[in-house]
């Protein structure tokens, strides 16, 4: 009976590990390169990280007047304001578009009192940005940002 066991599963391990697919064929199809393959698609939603873009986005006169736009229209929470040892930071993320907009602006941490919902309403005040590059064609890029409230 064993040995009646060993024989079927003999069998059935050897037509198993037999490779039944056909050898491959050369391909027939030319490739033709393009010079638009290397140009990004208008309707590429694809969002770039820092790490693949050619020009990171910039905001228009440098990153100190994005920090002076911010602390300028940012209402600091009742709270905080009047507690001396209350500060924090919040922590945002953000898509810079291809025409420089921020859409998808999503709060990743607070410390609470509204100041998530605070900057969330001042980065929609934000002017465009100079938008991110690949190539020299503009890309959806996403960005983080700090912002600390003391």
């Amino acid at each position: 009976m064993r040995r009646m066991y060993f024989t079927v599963f003999s069998f059935v391990l050897l037509f198993s590990c037999q490779n039944n697919s056909k050898p491959p064929q050369k391909s027939s199809v030319i490739r033709v390169e393009s010079k638009s393959q290397n140009k990004l698609h208008e309707n590429d939603s694809k969002v770039y990280n820092f790490g693949s873009v050619s020009d990171l986005p910039k905001y228009p006169g440098g990153i100190q007047k994005f920090h002076i736009f911010l602390a300028k229209n940012y209402v600091v929470p009742k709270e905080v304001a009047e507690d001396e040892y209350l500060a924090g930071a919040v922590f945002a993320t953000m898509i810079i578009e291809k025409d420089g907009t921020l859409s998808q602006i999503e709060i990743l941490r607070d410390f609470g009192y509204g100041s998530g919902k605070e900057l969330e309403r001042v980065l929609k005040l934000c002017p465009k940005w100079i938008p991110a590059t690949i190539d020299g064609e503009p890309v959806r890029c996403l960005y983080s940002i700090p912002y600390y409230i003391q």
